[in-house]
């Protein structure tokens, strides 16, 4: 399983778009009125302007090169501030192999940059956003997490390793050869290196062989597959 595409909705949206594009200078692919598309490696991420009322945010996860950790942490330090959790502003995840930083941007979304050092490819390139790889993680905030990840199962997308699925915490939905994953969370749960609790908001997500994942505009899961 690949994630193709994302889209989100997004507050402070002009700060949002000029965050990516002009500070970060992700590579930008298409604009409108009111959305923009970047490419994220192998996938691509649209913003879409939020109603002036709401604060939609999301968590999603982004990948660096496995030999660029340490640069990527430089170069992201050298434009923005890190987020802490218990006053460190990185973490190692043993059971993936994996190191992560995490930031927030303008409209409030936990991003992290995860360098997987088993799974990712390296790079010989000087790291900037286009080093990035792909969207490796993209959380979905659901209301009711156990009936909402056994519906996926009509979709062929099945828990990492055969983990059981519990009510708390969260769930890797995709294969572990992959490196990617859609997190399934109910709401209510605090993100890592954040204060805030994870909360419904729309968000589409387009995998690989056409199956779409999305939370609609009355918060249910809508999963199905495009021949």
């Amino acid at each position: 399983m690949n994630i193709d595409h994302v889209t989100m909705y997004a507050s402070n949206y002009e700060a949002t778009k000029q965050f990516y594009v002009i500070t970060l200078n992700f590579p930008l692919i298409s604009e409108e009125h009111d959305r923009f598309t970047i490419t994220v490696g192998k996938s691509t991420v649209t913003f879409i302007k939020a109603l002036s009322e709401e604060k939609p945010f999301y968590h999603f996860a982004f990948d660096v090169p496995s030999n660029q950790f340490e640069e990527a942490k430089a170069w992201t330090k050298g434009k923005l501030e890190l987020s802490q959790e218990q006053g460190d502003d990185e973490v190692y995840f043993a059971f993936i192999d994996a190191k992560s930083i995490y930031f927030e941007d303008p409209a409030g979304n936990i991003v992290e940059f995860i360098c997987r050092f088993s799974d990712a490819k390296q790079s010989d390139e000087p790291f900037t956003a286009s080093s990035l790889q792909k969207v490796s993680e993209m959380s979905i905030v659901v209301t009711d997490k156990l009936n909402a990840v056994t519906s996926l199962h009509e979709v062929s997308i099945f828990e990492r390793d055969g983990e059981e699925i519990s009510a708390d915490g969260l769930s890797f939905m995709g294969e572990r050869e992959d490196a990617t994953y859609l997190l399934f969370v109910n709401e209510g749960r605090t993100w890592f290196f954040s204060n805030k609790k994870s909360t419904a908001f729309p968000v589409e997500v387009t995998l690989q062989h056409g199956v779409t994942v999305k939370i609609n505009e009355e918060l249910e899961l809508v999963s199905s597959i495009n021949y």
